[in-house]
C-alpha cells in the first residue's frame, strides 16, 4: 500500500474561502444627465462625501450627446465612487422615451436599494442635503421626501427673477389643479427629492417632460410627504436645460394629468432597450431597463 498521498492542483487556485459579499445599498442617488460633462468630477466627489456610512449605490442615467458618458465611466473608476457602487444607463438618441422624467423612470426600474434620492448633475441640488432627506423620511415614516425652495429656510438664490416667477407660477397652478394630492407639499416642481421604492408602481407612470415629482404625486394616492428646506444654488458649470419646448410639455404634462389620461405605457423602441453598465465595482451582471 502506497505511503503517498495525491493532491489535485488548480491552475490560479485562489485562498479556499468565500468572498466577502458587498453591501446591500440601503440608498440609490439618481443622477440623470445630458450633457453635463463639466460638472461630473465635482458630483462624484460631493456624493461621495455626503453619504459616508451610508451603503449607496449612484445611478447616472444619460441622455448626452457629447463625451458625458465617457467622462463618468473616467471619474468613477478613478475615484472608485468612493464607497459607492455606481453604474451606468446611457440612452441613445432612439431610447429617450419621456425626456427627463423617463430617464428617472428607467433609473426607478434599475435601482436595487430600498430608498432611491432623485437629483439633477449641476449642483444646484447640493449633494449634502442626502443624508436630511434620509433622515427626515426614516423619522417622520414617509414615502417621499422633498426638498423645498419654499419650506423652512427653504431658499432659491440660483433662480434668476424671470426663472423664480415662472417656478412659482408653476407650483400655485399645479396646486390648484390638484389641491389633494399636493397637501402639505410647498415644491411640487423641485427636481431633489427621496422616495421609498416600493411605495410606487412604476407601471402607471406616464413620463413627460422634466417634472417627476408632480407625476409621483398625481399618480399615486395615499404617498406620505414631508420636507426639508434647502438652499437651490448656482449652476455649477454648463447651461440650464429649461426651454420654451419644455414650459409647453409641462403644460401638457398638467393637462393630461388633470383630465385623467391614460395613455399606453411607453414601449420599447427599435433600439432597444439601454443596458445598465456597472463601473464600481466591476458587477459579473448586465442587466436592461425598458423605457
Amino acid at each position: 500500500m502506497s505511503n503517498y498521498t495525491t493532491f489535485t492542483m488548480r491552475e490560479n487556485a485562489g485562498p479556499a474561502f468565500p468572498p466577502t459579499p458587498q453591501p446591500v445599498p440601503k440608498l440609490a442617488v439618481l443622477v440623470p444627465t445630458r450633457n453635463e460633462a463639466a460638472n461630473i468630477e465635482e458630483l462624484l466627489r460631493r456624493i461621495s462625501a455626503a453619504v459616508t456610512g451610508i451603503p449607496t449605490e449612484i445611478v447616472f442615467v444619460d441622455d448626452s450627446d457629447d463625451d458625458t458618458p465617457a467622462v463618468i465611466r473616467s471619474a468613477a473608476r478613478r475615484r472608485g465612487g468612493g464607497a459607492c457602487k455606481v453604474s451606468l444607463i446611457h440612452r441613445r438618441s432612439g431610447q429617450r422615451t419621456g425626456g427627463l422624467s423617463g430617464a428617472v423612470v428607467n433609473g426607478l426600474r434599475a435601482a436595487n436599494a430600498p430608498w432611491v434620492c432623485v437629483l439633477d448633475a449641476d449642483l444646484q441640488h447640493p449633494p449634502e442635503v442626502i443624508p436630511r432627506l434620509l433622515a427626515a423620511a426614516e423619522r417622520d415614516g414617509a414615502d417621499l421626501a422633498v426638498a423645498s425652495r419654499y419650506c423652512g429656510t427653504g431658499r432659491r438664490d440660483g433662480l434668476g427673477p424671470a426663472r423664480a416667477l415662472i417656478s412659482t407660477a408653476c407650483g400655485s397652478v399645479a396646486r390648484l389643479l390638484f389641491p389633494l394630492r399636493l397637501r402639505g407639499v410647498t415644491d411640487p416642481m423641485s427636481g431633489f427629492f427621496l422616495v421609498r421604492r416600493s411605495a410606487l408602481l412604476l407601471d402607471e407612470l406616464r413620463p413627460r417632460g422634466f417634472k417627476i415629482l408632480l407625476e409621483l404625486l398625481v399618480r399615486h394616492d395615499g404617498l406620505r410627504a414631508t420636507e426639508v428646506g434647502y438652499t437651490f444654488a448656482d449652476r455649477h458649470a454648463g447651461e440650464s436645460k429649461g426651454t420654451l419646448r419644455e414650459g409647453l410639455t409641462y403644460l401638457g404634462s398638467l393637462a393630461d394629468l388633470r383630465l385623467g389620461r391614460r395613455a399606453p405605457p411607453p414601449s420599447l423602441t427599435t433600439a432597444g432597450a439601454a443596458e445598465v453598465e456597472p463601473l464600481v465595482p466591476m458587477a459579473r451582471d448586465t442587466r436592461t431597463v425598458g423605457a
